[in-house]
């Protein structure tokens, strides 16, 4: 069994498994993988390697697109695409591993794209492309081709925590962070709560405030400009968040400095 085709993969997913090897090349847009238990940024011009009944899942933003090349675990039939090669093809899918694409690699797989994206592709030509990409990849990879790592899940407070201070006055969303800890979205929203132990939008709200507040103690900025500074959209917005959640004004604020 050999076959290719194109996929969005969905936000929220669930992990699965299956007893051929699979290859998940990213085309456009982000993704991630999770394989194992750990977890790999799948980037425009990557390619990840499960072996059969492996444990995986795979999600993405808004806008992805990914080729997906699922190939048999065992010697396929005479006369298949892949079985003269199947020796070097068999040797990708000897441990779980994600490799870069390079210039050359990456016009091959977008011309395959192309031809498997059109509509009434014979599969017998999709079946060749796909093994031409898998022939490609095993010849990188003994080559000493680029490989990245897949890491435990987990995040760095402090990382997220300086990339907020650092676009402080610009209109940062849950997606930015998520994007800055490599996760989609929804991964993102869960390890950000078990580590946290708060959401990610009153994470960026507090370390909003407690720039706001450090403003209004040890400078004589107009309030109006220590808003825009910190990124809330008016004078009003930030005396009403501190009101809400601190209990003070800007004025109070000051007279307790």
């Amino acid at each position: 069994m050999l076959s290719a085709r194109l996929q969005t993969l969905p936000e929220f997913t669930h992990q699965h498994t299956h007893d051929h090897h699979q290859a998940v090349i990213g085309l456009y847009g982000r993704a991630e993988g999770n394989v194992a238990g750990r977890e790999g940024r799948l980037d425009t011009w990557r390619a990840c390697l499960v072996p059969a009944r492996i444990p995986h899942e795979f999600s993405g933003g808004p806008e992805n697109q990914v080729l997906v090349i699922n190939v048999d675990a065992w010697h396929p039939q005479p006369g298949e695409a892949h079985c003269r090669d199947f020796a070097a093809i068999r040797r990708l899918f000897s441990k779980t591993v994600v490799v870069g694409l390079d210039a050359h690699l990456q016009q091959l797989v977008q011309v395959s794209a192309t031809e498997i994206r059109r509509p009434g592709a014979e599969q017998g030509i999709r079946n060749h492309l796909a093994t031409a990409i898998l022939l490609a990849l095993s010849d990188r990879l003994a080559r000493g081709a680029e490989t990245v790592p897949l890491r435990r899940p987990g995040l760095d407070p402090e990382k997220l925590r300086q990339f907020v201070l650092e676009n402080l006055n610009e209109r940062i969303t849950v997606e930015d962070l998520a994007a800055q800890a490599c996760l989609s979205q929804s991964r993102f929203h869960e390890l950000f709560r078990k580590t946290m132990a708060t959401s990610p939008y009153r994470f960026l709200l507090n370390t909003r405030l407690d720039q706001a507040c450090q403003m209004l103690r040890t400078t004589s900025l107009p309030v109006a400009d220590i808003s825009a500074r910190t990124g809330f959209s008016s004078q009003s917005a930030l005396t009403t968040a501190l009101r809400k959640h601190r209990g003070l004004t800007p004025t109070q604020l000051r007279s307790h400095a």
